[in-house]
């Protein structure tokens, strides 16, 4: 008998540690913090490029009209991009034949979409069959008081 109560007062121990176990483990949306310092490390999951503009005039690939979402509740600066070019002819209509890198120059306020670099910027070599298939966001400078 005393083996069975040992036995159900072991299972309890365990179900009460596991139910304090899964309440330690919360969401960013019940952890204030902890999606505060994700703002701060991760600026990439905040900062959505939606819309943009490109063309290459004389084998210089320029970048204009990149509309940018920041839904972070921080503002970012210097966000670091890459470009994927895919092909227009030839072979390898559609594959991505090359990338660059670069850093966008601006500011981007909290909770914002807006549209930037309407006077363009030079983003590495181009080629008139070249098309930007894709910007990802690789990093940024969060700006924190």
């Amino acid at each position: 008998m005393r083996k069975l109560i040992g036995l159900y007062v072991l299972f309890a121990l365990l179900l009460s540690f596991s139910f304090i176990s899964y309440a330690e483990d919360t969401t960013e949306a019940e952890n204030p913090a902890s999606y505060n310092s994700n703002q701060i490390t991760h600026p990439e999951w905040f900062i959505k490029i939606i819309d943009w503009s490109y063309f290459a005039p004389a084998r210089v690939a320029m970048l204009s009209s990149v509309k940018i979402e920041n839904t972070a509740s921080i503002p970012y600066k210097d966000i670091k991009i890459r470009l994927l070019f895919s092909s227009s002819s030839g072979p390898a209509v559609g594959q991505t034949i090359a990338t660059t890198q670069g850093v966008l120059p601006v500011t981007v306020p909290p909770k914002s979409t807006d549209t930037y670099l309407k006077g363009g910027i030079t983003m590495g070599a181009g080629r008139q069959g070249y098309r930007v298939s894709d910007i990802q966001v690789i990093s940024a400078t969060p700006i924190v008081d």
